[in-house]
């Protein structure tokens, strides 16, 4: 059968989830196609592969772009006269149930659809109907048999030929992203993971699955092998260490020896203890992933439930200095309950802390995450907010005025710049932000953060030459300029 995978769009990094799903199939004697809608050609794609099954996968502030999407699917079932199956998975149907509903979708999966999706061919080729197949709700609906992976072992290598055969440009980047595990233990008030552990506890107490080290190192020799010039490797899980334990002690002994190629990870800086941070330097690992989210010790533990004192964020980033892992650390701005005033404190406590790469955003409400919830109970949040604009450029709380938003959303821009120079300079940031000089600073952010990612963070990853760094400066701006009008391409 042909299946065709839709997402929403293809930036830097691989559709990891997509690609794995796609490995499944074809291990069956499926073929596969991928379309992301703002780089690919919907209708193009159906009359080339005339798919038997079509497989969205979308967050929740895509659902307006599915919706175009899926009008035409529906036209080209009409005009063609072929009646083909659609189902959505992702965080938005496991979340938000009710798309089903909605987009009269034939079902739905929540969760992980590694599984489900062989169910729903199988049915598809016996024209049975959807029902009573584990992580699945179909039209009607009917009772959930819920499931998770248990063996990380079991499953194939993802299909990185599903996304090259379409992008074959993307090959030319010299990152390639794995997962080590899935799952993430913390409660963190702006994610979804806690609801998700609730909502599969009763299937699996422990959440967190981890793959063999012999399996993880297998798959990337293969990718080195096939799908050259691998320069950096990325590693996407949410926590890649949560302590030390025998698996990061035996990655660490065979990853310089079986690879020797540098690698990204995220961590929390809970977890970046001497031990950890030295196994890392020694397996490897050049940057990592380090949020901070709030200057402010208050608002990072009681409303985001980080769990981290300032002492320990200092100890952290100084750890890191120390074995040479640069870190790219996220501070979040405009959070429910804060100032601007507290926006500007997050900046000097980031640049206080010395990150290799001090990244700044927004915060973007996401339904029915704690922290959206907060500020819904609080009144900085209307309870019928348009969730398909989340995402955001200036802030859309209410507890700011329009001045204040604009202020704001300059300080951001500009924040990554200040944390690198000097501090002297730093009175000069408080009189930029009050000049209405919002889009040469939106193209001085993406211009650093573009460099900073290429320098800092993947040091060496991206083909070294002026047309592909002006290409992806163009890309960043790009994204961040037109990222609310999410249209097809």
């Amino acid at each position: 059968m042909n299946i065709l995978f839709v997402i929403s769009e293809l930036y830097f990094s691989e559709p990891l989830g997509v690609m794995q799903l796609s490995a499944v199939c074809r291990k069956n004697g499926h073929r596969t196609m991928l379309v992301s809608l703002k780089d690919h050609s919907l209708v193009n794609a159906l009359n080339a592969f005339d798919p038997d099954l079509v497989a969205y996968s979308t967050m929740t502030p895509d659902e307006r772009l599915f919706q175009k999407a899926d009008g035409i699917v529906r036209s080209w079932m009409k005009k063609t006269g072929k009646n083909v199956p659609r189902i959505m998975g992702g965080p938005h149907p496991t979340y938000f149930n009710e798309v089903l509903q909605k987009m009269d979708l034939d079902a739905i999966c929540v969760g992980e659809g590694d599984n489900a999706i062989l169910g729903i061919l199988d049915r598809v080729e016996s024209g049975a109907d959807f029902s009573m197949i584990p992580n699945v709700i179909p039209r009607g609906g009917c009772r959930l048999i819920k499931e998770v992976i248990d063996d990380m072992d079991s499953l194939p290598f993802v299909d990185r030929e599903l996304l090259y055969s379409v992008s074959p440009e993307l090959q030319s980047v010299g990152i390639r992203s794995f997962l080590t595990q899935r799952g993430c233990p913390y409660r963190c008030t702006y994610c979804f993971n806690h609801a998700y552990n609730r909502m599969f506890r009763e299937v699996r107490r422990n959440i967190v699955r981890r793959r063999s080290v012999d399996h993880l190192l297998e798959e990337i020799k293969y990718v080195v092998r096939n799908y050259p010039v691998v320069r950096f490797i990325r590693f996407a899980d949410d926590v890649f260490v949560i302590r030390k334990d025998a698996w990061l002690e035996e990655f660490a002994e065979r990853y310089p020896r079986e690879i020797g190629i540098p690698f990204y990870c995220l961590i929390r800086a809970n977890n970046l203890t001497e031990e950890v941070a030295r196994l890392l330097s020694r397996a490897g690992c050049r940057s990592i992933g380090m949020s901070i989210e709030s200057g402010n010790a208050a608002v990072r533990n009681k409303i985001l439930k980080r769990n981290m004192p300032d002492e320990l964020l200092i100890e952290s980033f100084a750890i890191a200095r120390k074995y040479r892992l640069n870190a790219y650390a996220n501070t979040m701005m405009g959070l429910p309950g804060t100032t601007l005033e507290d926006d500007f404190n997050s900046f000097l406590f980031a640049k206080k802390l010395k990150p290799a790469f001090p990244s700044f955003g927004m915060f973007a409400p996401f339904p029915k995450t704690e922290l959206t919830e907060f500020a819904i109970d609080m009144k900085y949040l209307d309870r019928d907010y348009d969730y398909n604009t989340t995402f955001v450029i200036k802030s859309v709380l209410n507890c700011y005025t329009e001045r204040e938003k604009n202020m704001q959303l300059r300080l951001l821009y500009l924040s990554t710049l200040f944390c690198c120079l000097p501090d002297f300079m730093t009175p000069l940031l408080k009189l930029l932000i009050r000049l209405n000089l919002t889009l040469p600073y939106r193209v001085v952010y993406n211009i650093i953060n573009t460099y900073m990612q290429g320098v800092r963070i993947f040091p060496g990853a991206y083909p070294r030459n002026l047309r592909y760094i002006m290409k992806n400066v163009w890309l960043a701006v790009k994204y961040d300029l037109f990222s609310e009008k999410r249209e097809l391409k």
